[in-house]
Parts: structure tokens; sequence; C-alpha cells
């Protein structure tokens, strides 16, 4: 199968923020670390039922280091790791990352997403803004043929996102992974694509 992989892929222009009505998203500072510490901190048992990060992360230092890594991997376009801040108040309200599929990625471009939002913020419809930013940003900025969300078949919260946003319920993969908990899962799969083929 041809690539088409951008030359020079580190170089490409990439935001500084995205603006919505209620939210902006933005890559992480290392000024960020307390607060997003704090609302992990504030959310672990919420996050530990479906990422594995729940329990890292336990002090402001642990998440400088990791904004140092993400800021790096921003730099090589191998992960847009960034934070959803709420546009008026400025209060942090969760991450959302985006990162190239491992057999699409940066030659379609196919992109994965994943989100998580802050305990006290639920139900205020702000990751349903934030994946429809990022979302429109891939395919009107980045050329994105494929966007995806997987998640957990248990993950109601997150289908409710993908579904809200316009993405297509593709597949279950059963048996595919192993939860937190340890158990067996399904992950559900989710797309929206855009028509077209690649360049002679």
């Amino acid at each position: 199968m041809r690539r088409h992989t951008p030359a020079y892929r580190a170089l490409l222009p990439l935001f500084d923020e995205l603006r919505g009505e209620h939210i902006v998203l933005r890559p992480y500072r290392l000024d960020d670390a307390a607060e997003a510490q704090a609302a992990i901190a504030e959310s672990r048992e919420q996050i530990r039922r479906f990422e594995d990060f729940a329990d890292e992360l336990q002090t402001v230092e642990e998440m400088a280091d990791r904004i140092v890594h993400r800021q790096a991997r921003w730099l090589l376009r191998d992960e847009l790791s960034m934070g959803i801040w709420h546009a008026q108040t400025g209060r942090y309200l969760g991450g959302l990352g985006m990162r190239p599929t491992p057999d699409g990625g940066w030659s379609v471009p196919a992109f994965a997403l994943g989100y998580w939002i802050r305990t006290s913020e639920e139900g205020n419809g702000y990751m349903t803004e934030a994946v429809r930013l990022i979302t429109a940003y891939a395919f009107d900025e980045l050329a994105a043929r494929r966007v995806e969300i997987r998640c957990d078949a248990r993950n109601m919260r997150s289908a409710r996102v993908a579904r809200r946003c316009g993405f297509e319920l593709e597949g279950r993969l059963r048996n595919i992974a192993r939860g937190t908990d340890g158990t067996v899962v399904d992950e559900l799969v989710f797309s929206r694509t855009t028509a077209g083929n690649f360049l002679p």
C-alpha cells in the first residue's frame, strides 16, 4: 500500500487554540500542571472505571513531567494532547487527545480521539462541543479522511458524545481487551469519514 505521509511533518502548522461558544482547546503548558492534577484527583474514581492513568499523576510534579512529554509528542505531531478550558471563567474542564491511527495515520490522514471530563463538569455539554471543534479542525485544516472514537462498550457517556457529534457506530469488537477492573471487555468503534481517493 502506498504511503503519502507528508514531508517534514513536524513543520505542519497547528493551532495555538481553538475557541468555541463555551470552551477553549489548547495544548498544555507547564503552568497548567497544578490545575490539571487537581481535576484528575477530583475525578479519580470516575476515570478509574475506564482509563488506566487514574492512579497516576498523584503530584503536581508528576503532572508537569507528563505535560513535558505531551509537548514533545505535539512537536513531533505524534499526538495532539490538549486541555479543555471554560471560555469565560478559564476553569480547567478536562482533557482531549487526537493521534494518528496506527494503520492510516498521517498518510490518509486518519485520527483517533480520546477524552475525559472532570466529575464536577459532567452534563454541561462541554465535551460534545470539544469533540465537534477538534473533529471540524481535523477535516477542515488537516484534510482528514477519517476520525474515529473507540470506547469500552460499558462507557455510555463516551458513546453518547460520539453519537451526538455525528459519529456512526461501525461495530463492536468483542473480547478485545481487559478493562481497568481486569474483566475482558468489548469495544465500540465510531467514525466520521469523508469521501476521496489518493492522488496517483
